[in-house]
C-alpha cells in the first residue's frame, strides 16, 4: 500500500535540561550531526529512515544494525562519507548478561570510520536512556546526540494512507467505524493501520490485536510473493482454504520462531548458499513432520510458507519475515501450539521454552521480548511466568485483552513492582487499555488510593494513562478529580489524572460544570498547574461546545513557563484555528476587539501574532459584507500588531485581507469615514487618530 507520509517527532530532553515537548517534522533535524529515533514496533522507523536517505541533496547511506556489525567497515568507504543511517539497534541487542555490548560494537565501528554523521533507530522500550545517550555522544561529531520520539500518525496522516488503499473507499467513514468499534488504537501506528485496512477489506472488523494479526497473517498466507517465485523459479503450492492454510501458517510460525531464538537474520533457499546469518530453511525441519510424517513433506511445507507474502526476499537473496512484529506473532503462535496439548500440541514444558528465551537472571532477553509477549497472549500455560519476567513487554508487544481478571490483576501488580526509568512514552499506554474493565475497577481503586503511591509517581502516571485509554469506569471519577486538584502531585501526574477523568466521567451537564469549575480554579491559581498542561487540556475539552469563542479569550493569560511548548501552546497555536467555523469566527473577533491588549502577551510569548490575522481574514470572507461598519472597524483593529511592522508577511492573512478590501471599495470608504468620525469625537490628536485609521486599512 502506498501513501507514505512525512513524519513528526518530539525531542526528548537530557537530564536537567529544560523540557520542550513541541512536535516537529523529522526533516527539520537533518542538520544535526547525530540523533537516535525511537518508536514502537511497526511505527515506521525504517520507512522514515529510508525517506530521509532519499531526500534531495542527501549524501546518505542506509544500513541495518545487523549488517553494520557484520560487514567490514574497510570494505565500505562510503559509510564514512555523508550521513549514515543505522536501522534497528533493538534487533541486535542480544543476551541477558549485557545488553550494552551491541551498542559498544556500533560505537567501535563509528570510531573506525572517523566518527561520521549518523542516525540510529531503536524500539522505544529497548532504549536504555541516559546511559545509551552518553555513550553515543562520545562518537558524535559535535559531542552531542539528540533523542527523538517518533510521533503517532496524525488524523491527516491516517486519511492520506487510507486514501491510497485500493479497497478503502471512504477513509473518514473507516476512521469513524474504527472508533465506534473501539479499535481506533490501531490507527496511530502505520503497521497496524495497514493491517486493519487489509483485514477490513476482507469483510471483518477485528476486535483485538490478536484478531487483527491473525486476520492479517491469514490474508498474507493466501497470497504468493512474486519476488520469491522469481528467485526460486518454482511455484509454491499454498492451500487457500481449509486445513492447508493452517499448515502454512504453522510452518511460517516455525520458521519465525527458530529464526528469532537463533538470532538469525533470515533463511537461505539452499544449503549451498547458507551462512551464519542465513541458514538454509530446511534445517528447521528436524523431527517436525506436520506435513504427513516425512522430512521431505515438512521441507515442502516450509518452502510453501516462504513463498507467501508473509516473507520477503532481500537483495542478498535471503528470505526474511515481512516484518519483525509479524514474525514475533507467528513464532509465538507456533510455540503456543507446541505447548498446548491438542491435535497439534506436543505438551512441550513451559520451562523449556523459558530456558530458550530468558537469560541467567530469569528476565526475557531483549531481542525476544516481542516473542515472549505474544506467547503470553496466546499461551495461558506460560502467561504467569512471562508476566513475572517482563510485565512491560507483555503489554507493549502482545495483547492482554484475552487475560482473565485474575491475570490482569497480576499484571497490574507486576507493573507496580517495576522501575520505570525507561518506561516508554505515554502513547504506548494504549496497549495496556484492556486492563481497564469494570471487573478491574477495585484493583485500580486500590492502586490509586494505596499507601506510598506519591513516592512512585512514574507508576501513578502509568496507571492513569491506562485508565485514560480503557473502558469507562465512572465510579473512579471522584478519585481521579481529587488527584487533579491535589497540589502535592507533580505536573505529569495531575495531567494524566485529568486525561483519565475525561475518559471515565460520564458525559453530560454535570461533567461540564466540573470541568468549568476546575478551569476557573486553575485560572485563579487555586489549583497548581506548573506547565499550563491542565489549562491547555481543559480549554481543549471545553471549547467550543461548552466554552464559547466569546468566553475562551478570557482565559488567555501568558504562559507560566514560556519554555514549555505543550498543550496550552497547542490549544492557541493550532486547535483554536482548526475548530473555528464560520459561525464562530465572528464571536472570536468580537472578543478579540475587546481583549486584544490582554491577548498580546500570550501571542507574543508563543510567537502566534498571525493568529488574529488569520481569524480576521476568515471573518471578512465569511461576514464582512454583511455586518455594520462600526463592528467591521473594530475587527480591522484586531490584527494590527501582526499585519504590520516586524511581521509584514505573516502567513497569507494580510494578502487575503487586502484582496477582500480591494473587492469592496465602497466598504473601504465607509470604514475610512467611520475612523474619521471616531477621530473627531475621541481624545488625542487628530494625527494619531488618523494614523489608526490608516493602519486598519493597511
Amino acid at each position: 500500500m502506498s501513501g507514505v507520509v512525512s513524519r513528526t517527532c518530539t525531542e526528548l530532553p537530557e537530564e536537567g535540561q529544560d523540557r520542550n515537548a513541541r512536535s516537529r517534522p523529522l526533516d527539520e533535524y537533518r542538520d544535526l550531526p547525530a540523533y537516535v529515533l525511537l518508536g514502537d514496533p511497526g511505527s515506521g522507523k525504517t520507512t522514515a529512515f529510508e525517506r530521509e536517505c532519499r531526500a534531495p541533496g542527501a549524501a546518505a547511506h542506509f544500513v541495518s544494525a545487523r549488517d553494520f556489525l557484520v560487514f567490514d567497515p574497510g570494505a565500505h568507504p562510503e559509510w564514512s562519507k555523508g550521513t549514515l543511517f543505522i536501522d534497528g539497534l533493538d534487533e541486535v541487542r542480544a543476551g541477558s548478561s549485557d545488553a550494552r555490548t551491541p551498542l559498544d560494537d556500533i560505537r567501535r565501528r563509528l570510531d573506525r570510520l572517523g566518527r561520521p554523521r549518523f542516525r540510529l533507530s531503536c524500539r522505544a522500550a529497548d532504549w536504555l536512556g541516559a546511559s545509551d545517550r552518553t555513550k553515543l555522544a562520545a562518537l558524535s561529531p559535535n559531542g552531542r546526540v539528540s533523542v527523538l520520539q517518533l510521533d503517532p500518525l496524525t488524523d491527516s496522516d491516517v486519511e492520506t494512507i487510507l486514501k491510497a488503499h485500493p479497497r478503502v473507499g471512504d477513509d473518514r467513514g473507516f476512521v469513524r467505524t474504527a472508533r465506534e468499534r473501539g479499535v481506533d488504537g490501531f490507527l496511530a501506528n502505520p503497521q497496524s493501520l495497514h493491517m486493519l485496512a487489509d483485514a477490513v477489506a476482507g469483510g471483518s472488523w477485528p476486535g483485538s490485536r490478536t484478531a487483527l494479526f491473525e486476520a492479517a497473517c491469514r490474508k498474507l498466507a493466501r497470497e504468493h510473493n512474486p519476488e520469491h517465485l522469481a528467485a526460486t523459479g518454482e511455484a509454491a503450492a499454498v492451500c487457500k482454504d481449509g486445513p492447508g492454510l493452517e499448515d502454512v501458517l504453522d510452518a511460517a510460525g516455525r520458521l519465525c520462531a527458530v529464526q528469532l531464538v537463533a538470532g538469525a537474520d533470515g533463511y537461505g533457499l539452499t544449503a549451498h548458499g547458507e551462512n551464519g546469518d542465513l541458514p538454509s530453511f530446511d534445517r528447521c525441519v528436524c523431527e517436525w513432520d506436520e506435513a504427513g510424517g516425512s522430512a521431505e513433506g515438512g521441507a515442502r511445507l516450509l518452502r510453501a510458507a516462504l513463498g507467501t507474502k508473509l516473507f520477503r526476499v532481500g537483495p542478498d537473496g535471503g528470505v526474511r519475515p515481512a516484518h519483525r512484529h509479524v514474525a514475533e506473532f507467528l513464532g509465538a503462535r507456533h510455540v503456543a501450539g507446541l505447548v498446548q496439548p491438542g491435535e497439534r500440541g506436543r505438551g512441550l514444558p513451559v520451562s523449556r521454552v523459558l530456558a530458550l528465551i530468558a537469560g541467567g537472571d530469569g528476565i526475557v532477553v531483549t531481542p525476544l521480548r516481542g516473542l515472549s509477549a505474544w506467547l503470553a497472549a496466546l499461551c495461558p500455560a506460560a502467561r504467569r511466568d512471562l508476566v513475572e519476567r517482563d510485565p512491560i513487554g507483555v503489554g507493549l508487544y502482545g495483547d492482554v485483552a484475552g487475560f482473565s481478571t485474575g491475570e490482569k490483576r497480576e499484571l497490574l501488580a507486576a507493573l507496580g513492582n517495576q522501575r520505570f526509568q525507561h518506561f516508554p512514552a505515554s502513547g504506548t499506554a494504549a496497549a495496556f487499555a484492556p486492563l481497564a474493565t469494570p471487573a478491574m475497577e477495585p484493583a485500580f481503586r486500590d492502586a490509586l488510593t494505596g499507601p506510598g503511591l506519591k513516592e512512585r509517581p512514574a507508576f501513578a502516571r502509568v496507571v492513569l494513562r491506562v485508565l485514560a485509554h480503557g473502558s469507562r469506569l465512572p465510579n473512579l471519577s471522584s478519585t481521579l478529580l481529587e488527584i487533579v486538584r491535589d497540589g502535592a502531585w507533580g505536573s505529569g501526574v495531575n495531567t494524566a489524572a485529568l486525561d483519565a477523568f475525561l475518559g471515565n466521567r460520564e458525559d453530560g451537564r454535570e461533567k461540564t460544570i466540573e470541568l468549568r469549575g476546575l478551569l476557573d480554579a486553575v485560572h485563579a491559581g487555586r489549583v497548581a498547574d506548573q506547565d499550563d498542561e491542565l489549562r491547555g487540556t481543559l480549554l481543549t475539552a471545553l471549547h467550543p461546545d461548552a466554552l464559547s469563542p466569546a468566553d475562551v479569550w478570557s482565559y488567555c493569560s501568558p504562559p507560566s513557563n514560556s519554555s514549555w511548548i505543550g498543550r496550552y501552546f497547542c490549544f492557541w497555536g493550532r486547535i483554536v484555528a482548526e475548530r473555528c467555523r464560520d459561525v464562530h469566527v465572528a464571536e472570536h473577533l468580537d472578543a478579540l476587539a475587546v481583549r486584544r491588549d490582554a491577548a498580546d502577551p500570550l501571542l507574543e510569548c508563543f510567537s502566534l501574532k498571525d493568529l488574529p490575522v488569520e481569524l480576521l481574514a476568515r471573518g471578512l470572507e465569511a461576514h464582512g459584507a454583511e455586518i455594520e461598519t462600526e463592528r467591521l472597524y473594530d475587527w480591522l483593529g484586531v490584527g494590527l500588531v501582526s499585519a504590520v511592522g516586524e511581521y509584514p508577511e505573516a502567513g497569507d492573512g494580510p494578502r487575503r485581507i487586502r484582496a477582500w478590501l480591494e473587492r469592496h471599495p465602497d466598504i473601504q470608504k465607509s470604514v475610512f469615514a467611520e475612523g474619521l468620525q471616531r477621530a473627531a469625537a475621541g481624545p488625542g490628536s487628530m494625527r494619531k487618530s488618523a494614523y489608526d485609521v490608516w493602519l486598519r486599512l493597511y
